[in-house]
């Protein structure tokens, strides 16, 4: 195929049956496209729906807790979710915000994951609070109550929000 002329020839002839043998388009009119799928909206992380809370961590669903934990592990984390805003301004005294590891901002962070489950000092002041905001407590009333059953002597107070 010494010849250019010839080969031109060719691919012409071959890109001419190409498309004399190609389906030809579908006509579109009156026909509706098939549904593109729509983008999937990234998932959003569960936050804690107090709009005025610190933690913004969602607290864990009691029923998790209510086979093979003691009944107050259920009754504290559904304290906690009854009463977030309050949980959220006390300082929780088992000591958690202070330690190194956990690094709590408020009791109610202790009830975001399973700490409060085996803490009895979590479970203790959310049962508290809980109670007392049943009677009709205040937030400053049931965080004074806490305070003074379960402040150390040597502990400064934690008055206010997450302090």
């Amino acid at each position: 195929m010494r010849d250019p002329g010839r080969r031109l020839g060719l691919v012409s002839a071959a890109l001419l049956s190409m498309a004399v043998l190609a389906p030809a388009p579908v006509p579109t009119k009156g026909r509706k496209s098939p549904p593109r799928p729509a983008a999937t909206p990234a998932p959003r992380a569960p936050q804690n729906s107090c709009s005025t809370c610190l933690e913004r961590g969602v607290v864990l669903d009691p029923i998790r807790f209510a086979k093979g934990f003691e009944p107050d592990v259920k009754a504290s984390y559904e304290a906690a979710r009854k009463y977030p805003d309050t949980l959220d301004r006390l300082h929780c005294f088992c000591e958690c915000k202070e330690s190194a590891r956990e690094h709590h901002k408020t009791l109610l962070t202790c009830f975001t994951n399973e700490h409060a489950a085996g803490c009895g000092i979590c479970q203790h002041e959310a049962l508290l609070a809980a109670r007392l905001k049943d009677q009709g407590a205040s937030d400053a009333d049931v965080e004074l109550t806490v305070e003074s059953l379960h402040k150390l002597d040597n502990h400064a107070p934690t008055f206010g929000r997450g302090l």
